[in-house]
């Protein structure tokens, strides 16, 4: 699942604040889905077994979900092809459904033939953008056009719209690395994957919950804020990073699409940070509230007892942290 520079979610360095002694833990850490993991755990299992059977989950979201695989199940369903769903795409559109409704709309798997059109995902159509061809667009976005019928096939009202799932694929990895790593009575671990992640039991290194640091998006050498994570998954979404530069008039576009408008995002918001039981809630909602207004996503999440959030804004060359009303039990 190739997202690098193209749609890939550029999400700010997440670092871990404690040591990793050797003696006593795994650190298996690679490249997939386009950005680099990496997985800390406690057990007497063996290294490589471990890390062959993470490759065969990480091939198997890219087999299932990958836009930039011609061979994958998104990229049959794109193209029309009749094809047998698996568990992974069913579970992965059902959340997009959820979160699509309780964010206003506002996470949006469907935004994926605008992404094509701004030039980040697997079909760049143009080397410049044309903003009345984008305007042209907007009638394939809506996730109300496509649904699973009873025998879990997917329909769609136009066969031009273009299913998109980069923006949650990553967050639903992490979660079946868990699942696995549960699996084989694995306790206290660690999984990182492109800046989310899911932490569960202790780091054994302290002897106490996994604590973290994020950076300030604007001075990568100092963190910002510091966070726990007790048996609880962590996505961070950014706008700082990821840009096109229009050949013709200069103009900067960021990788956010809002799905509503269906321009690119112009807000203050550098970058959103959701915990959230799952990585696949975390990361879905970590893509919706950089597109939300701040006042707006501050309502819709401080009305769920499931989801904490903290947003980075930009004020006048300056950073400013805003927190959902629980965060700080999180963080202390």
């Amino acid at each position: 699942m190739d997202y690098s520079n193209k749609l890939r979610l550029i999400l700010f360095s997440t670092l871990y604040l404690s040591c990793i002694n050797e003696n006593d833990t795994i650190n298996i850490n690679g490249d997939a889905l386009g950005t680099t993991y990496n997985i800390i755990l406690d057990s007497s299992l063996d290294k490589s077994d471990l890390s062959k059977s993470i490759d065969s989950i990480f091939n198997v979201i890219n087999n299932s979900m990958s836009t930039y695989l011609e061979s994958s199940i998104i990229s049959d369903v794109n193209k029309n092809i009749q094809t047998q769903l698996d568990e992974h795409f069913i579970k992965v559109f059902n959340k997009s459904k959820e979160v699509w409704e309780e964010s206003d709309r506002y996470f949006d798997p469907t935004v994926g033939v605008l992404v094509n059109a701004y030039g980040f995902g697997p079909l760049v159509l143009s080397d410049d953008i044309d903003l009345s061809s984008i305007e042209s667009l907007k009638y394939l976005v809506g996730f109300d056009k496509v649904f699973l019928n009873n025998n879990n096939e997917v329909v769609k009202e136009n066969k031009d719209i273009f299913i998109d799932f980069n923006s949650i694929a990553k967050g639903y990895s992490v979660d079946l690395i868990g699942e696995f790593l549960f699996e084989k009575q694995i306790n206290n671990y660690l999984i990182e994957v492109g800046g989310e992640i899911l932490a569960k039991g202790i780091n054994n290194q302290t002897k106490s919950i996994w604590k973290l640091g994020i950076q300030d998006p604007l001075n990568q050498d100092k963190y910002i804020q510091t966070v726990k994570l007790n048996n609880k998954a962590l996505a961070t979404s950014g706008n700082y990073r990821k840009f096109r530069l229009d050949s013709q008039t200069g103009e900067r576009y960021v990788h956010t699409i809002n799905p509503i408008t269906g321009f690119t995002s112009k807000n203050n918001i550098l970058s959103v940070s959701v915990i959230s039981e799952d990585c696949i809630t975390s990361d879905a909602w970590a893509t919706a509230l950089l597109s939300l207004d701040l006042e707006r996503g501050r309502t819709i999440i401080d009305q769920k007892e499931s989801l904490e959030a903290l947003w980075i804004i930009s004020n006048n060359d300056k950073v400013e942290i805003i927190k959902s009303k629980n965060w700080n039990k999180l963080s202390n």
